[in-house]
Formats: structure tokens, sequence, C-alpha cells
């Protein structure tokens, strides 16, 4: 059986929507395709390092020898080498430490077509001076373009096909003869195509074991009794939606939801009929939260939190409100309830639009503090607390719970 053909009740895994939709163009859904571009991007730092650190070394070595060459033409190759690639190279190199992946993508896709550029004019001026072994050079920068520099398909395709086109261009403006001319260009479009072949059979198995891989993780950070996240996967889940949604500017609804009066049920019908609880709820829960983004996660004990992303406005009050009035629907019998003889559940809700002036714990304070109020207020009931008009108090619910 094929990873994600089960499991697939309770929380929708992104990760099993795309495997199963495919991505035969090598494109995920924006939050998973940012999210796998980081993640390939470190899978090939120390291959693309090395490539740009060699280079670095060799243009180094050409430039000082260009620069004391007796030809003009070899000076001004000398001087473009001094002023221009090694400078990229070194910028290059030095930001892929820095950690800023899109400047360094920028960096590396830059350098690979300077150099490509600057490798056709030599090729070029080589062949004029009868030395076309020269040209296995650009065949060799190009074939690295395709398979160490650790770029994804499109980038590659893109660099390659037009340093290719830079370079017949160039040398169909010298003149070289028509033979060469349909030779070279045979060779590049052959290196192009097998390079090209192989990039995009690379890119294709790694996007098909980072989604594998994730799938996997997030089966190991189930809850085994309830089926939902554990806590640990909802904390990391939760930092990087949070980053996800400042970026985006999209609002955030964080949700805690308590069962009320866990311990006397348990105390009075037993542990067994208390897990059996725990999984009906958790079953109402995970049935509830369907859209891609949205994760639902046994908190600790009896409680539960939620994280939806992006939700309309009137979602923040809907939602909780179905959620509540569907645990009382199942009907459960809890005679030690003060408030009713149903088993019922308790929700704070917060609703925050993640900026530099609101902090992530700040938030499920927030939501804290409303669940505390709801069971303060008599329980079976949501209290929601928006950002910027809700004065953030201690977590007492949190703190009671925990003494």
């Amino acid at each position: 059986m094929e990873i994600g053909t089960e499991m697939r009740k309770g929380v929708s895994s992104l990760y099993e929507d795309q495997l199963h939709s495919g991505f035969e163009s090598l494109r995920f859904g924006d939050f998973l395709e940012d999210e796998f571009r980081q993640d390939y991007l470190e899978a090939n730092f120390q291959k693309s390092r090395l490539v740009i650190g060699l280079s670095l070394i060799v243009v180094i070595g050409v430039t000082l020898v260009d620069m004391f060459a007796s030809t003009d033409a070899s000076r001004f190759m000398g001087k473009f080498g001094f002023t221009l690639m090694t400078p990229m190279l070194l910028f290059t190199l030095i930001s892929s430490y820095i950690g800023h992946r899109l400047v360094y993508q920028a960096l590396l896709a830059l350098s690979a077509l300077v150099i490509g550029v600057a490798g056709s004019v030599v090729d070029v001026q080589a062949s004029l001076a009868g030395q076309g072994y020269y040209f296995a050079g650009q065949v060799g920068w190009i074939f690295m373009i395709w398979s160490l520099l650790g770029l994804l398909f499109s980038a590659a395709a893109a660099l390659c096909a037009l340093v290719s086109l830079i370079y017949l261009g160039l040398a169909a403006y010298v003149g070289l003869p028509s033979e060469q001319l349909f030779f070279e260009g045979f060779m590049l479009l052959n290196i192009n195509l097998l390079g090209g072949y192989s990039c995009y059979k690379i890119e294709f198995a790694a996007r098909r074991t980072y989604l594998e891989s994730r799938i996997l993780n997030q089966r190991a950070e189930r809850d085994g009794l309830t089926g939902l996240y554990k806590r640990r996967a909802f904390d990391e889940y939760i930092e990087r939606i949070w980053r996800q949604s400042r970026r985006e500017q999209s609002h955030l609804i964080i949700m805690l939801i308590d069962i009320d009066h866990f311990k006397p049920y348990n105390d009075l019908y037993g542990h067994q009929a208390g897990d059996d609880a725990l999984k009906q709820v958790a079953e109402v829960i995970a049935d509830s939260v369907q859209r891609p983004l949205d994760m639902a996660a046994r908190y600790g004990g009896e409680e539960f939190a939620l994280v939806l992303y992006g939700a309309e406005s009137d979602y923040s009050s809907d939602f909780p409100e179905r959620l509540r009035q569907r645990v009382l629907d199942l009907g459960t019998v809890h005679e030690a309830a003060t408030h009713t003889k149903f088993l019922s559940i308790s929700i704070g809700v917060a609703v925050v639009n993640p900026d530099t002036r609101r902090s992530l714990a700040g938030a499920i304070q927030m939501a804290d503090e409303a669940l505390y109020q709801a069971k303060e207020e008599g329980r079976n009931r949501l209290v929601i607390k928006q950002s910027g008009t809700t004065e953030i108090e201690t977590g007492r619910f949190r703190a009671r719970a925990a003494s």
C-alpha cells in the first residue's frame, strides 16, 4: 500500500494531498513549495559551495594570468574577472552562510550566468585562434549547472538555455564556419537534453522523498489514543504557520478546547470510559478540521488545540460554536457535571494578525485567557478574544492546571 492511502481520517494532511494529486510540473502548492525549496537548498548547500569555491579559485588564477598578458583581449578579460566575476563569486559563497535563501539563489544563478557568458567569449576567441577544444569547457560548465549547483529544474533550464544561445549567437556573430556551428549546436542540444532529464528526475525524486518523509513524520507525531497530532508537532507547526501568516499578512485563529469536568467523569465512569470520551471529542474535532493549512492536536490531558489559517472573520465564531454543539449532541451522559448532564467542552478563541508587535506566545496566551474565562462563566461555552482589542493577563488557567 502506498504512503498516504491510510489514516486519511483526522487532520487533513497537505503532504498526502499533494502526493496523491501529483507534481509532474515540479510545483507544489505555495505553502509546501516554499518549505520544499528551503529544504532542497539546505540539502544542496555543501555541493554548491564546493562548486562556487573551486570556480572562485579558477577565476582568480585565470584573472591574474590575463591581467599580465600581452594582448588587449586577455587584459580585458582579466579586468572583467577582477571587477565582476571574483566579487560576485565571493559574495555568493558568503551569502550561503548568511542564511537568506532568496539572496543566495539569486547570486548563485547570476554567478552561473556570468561564468557561462565569460566562458562563451573565451571559447569563441579560442575557436578563432584554431583552438576548438576550448568548447569542451563550455559543455562542462553547462553540465555543472544542470547537476552540481543544486538549482531547481526551472532555474537550471533557463540558465542553460540562455548560456547555450549566447554562445551560439557569439559564434555566429564572429563568423565561425557553419559546419562547426552545426556540430557545436548539436552537442549543446544533446548535453542539455541529457542534463535536463537528469535534473528533472533528481528533483522529482527529491520532491517525492520530501513528501513521503513528511507523511511518515506526521504519523510518528500523532497521539496514539486520539489520532490527532501530539503537542510537540503542534508547537513546531504553529511556528511555521505563524511565519507564513506574517509574510502573507493573513490572520490566524487559535483555539484551545477543554473537556468540562473531565476528572469527575473519569472518577465516576472509569478510565476506559474517559479514554472513549477523549476519542469521541477528538473525532468530532478531526472531522471538523478539513482545510489544508488547518491543524488540530491533543494539547495535553483532556485539552485540545487548533490553528485555523486565513479563515473568514465570521469563521471565528461559527466554527467553534458548531464544534461545541456537535460534542454536546453526542449525548454522552455525564452525571457529575454541574452545568449539564452531558459531556461538553469549553473553548477559548484568539483571532490574531501576526506582526512585529504580537508574539506567538502572546497569541497562545490570549486563547488561554479566553478558555479560562469560558470556564469561569459556567463552561459549555466559547469566548473569543480579538488581537489589538484584548489586554492579556497572566495565563491563569494554565497556571492553575499546572499546579
